[in-house]
């Protein structure tokens, strides 16, 4: 049986709390998550190695996660990889501007594991089976 390898997921969050735990409990439901905390890191980061998902806090210093989504849109190379934003502001405006940018999702913080995982199978088209 080939070894499918596990979907590689790019992970911005200014908090570093914050960000390990996004990365442990991602790397315990089988991704294989890699963090940044700023999107002046992540950009090139995704440029050079597309990662399968992007998720990233909207409010971060420098550049938003909206700024981080509509750049990863402009470049072919990451123009279709899935973004989730993630905010502890929802407004109708951050709606309309993640619809604006293409983020294919929003998730409010404090984002439970189980929430953020059943998103990322939703947008990967999977679906997780227990014994």
């Amino acid at each position: 049986m080939a070894h499918v390898p596990a979907v590689a997921i790019l992970v911005v969050e200014d908090d570093g709390n914050t960000l390990n735990g996004y990365l442990e409990f991602l790397a315990s439901a089988g991704f294989d998550p890699t963090g940044v905390q700023d999107a002046a890191h992540a950009l090139p980061m995704a440029l050079r190695h597309p990662p399968d998902v992007v998720i990233t806090d909207i409010t971060l210093p420098g550049m938003s996660g909206f700024e981080l989504t509509a750049a990863l849109r402009a470049d072919v190379r990451t123009r279709n990889v899935p973004v989730i934003g993630l905010t502890a502001h929802w407004t109708p405006q951050v709606r309309t501007r993640a619809a604006d940018v293409k983020m294919q999702a929003i998730l409010l913080k404090p984002c439970l594991p189980s929430h953020l995982v059943a998103e990322l199978d939703r947008l990967l088209g999977r679906c997780r089976t227990t014994a």
